[in-house]
C-alpha cells in the first residue's frame, strides 16, 4: 500500500498543469518500489500500514524524483550555482534518517 496521488500532490505543491497525474503516478510507483525493496515493517514482510516515518521518506523520494526530472544526469544548470553546474546529490540524509530503522540488512 502506498500514499495516494492527492496526498503526494498536496505535499509537493506541483500543479497538474506542470506535472501530469500519469507522470506523478509513475514517480510514486517507482519510489514506492525502491522503498519496498530496501525496507521492511509490520510482520517483517513490508506489508500492512506504512509507518509515518516511511511515509515521510516516500514523500521525500517522490519530491526528489520531481526535482530531478528534465535534468540530464541530475545536473543543475549554470544559473543555479555560483561555481558552475552541480549534480543533484545521490545521498539524501532525510530519506536515510527516516528509513534507517526499517532497512533490510543484506549480507553477501
Amino acid at each position: 500500500m502506498t500514499l495516494d496521488l492527492a496526498t503526494i500532490r498536496d505535499y509537493v505543491q506541483v500543479p497538474a498543469t506542470a506535472l501530469s497525474d500519469v507522470d506523478l503516478q509513475r514517480m510514486i510507483d517507482a519510489s514506492t518500489d525502491d522503498q519496498d525493496q530496501r525496507c521492511t515493517w509490520g510482520d517483517g514482510t513490508g506489508t500492512g500500514e506504512r509507518p509515518a516515518t516511511l511515509e515521510q521518506a516516500l514523500l521525500r523520494r517522490v519530491q526528489r524524483e520531481i526535482a530531478a526530472r528534465n535534468l540530464p544526469l541530475g545536473m543543475v544548470g549554470l544559473d543555479a550555482s555560483e561555481y558552475g553546474p552541480e549534480r543533484l546529490p545521490y545521498f539524501d540524509a532525510l530519506v536515510e534518517e527516516h528509513e534507517r530503522a526499517y532497512r533490510r540488512v543484506v549480507i553477501a
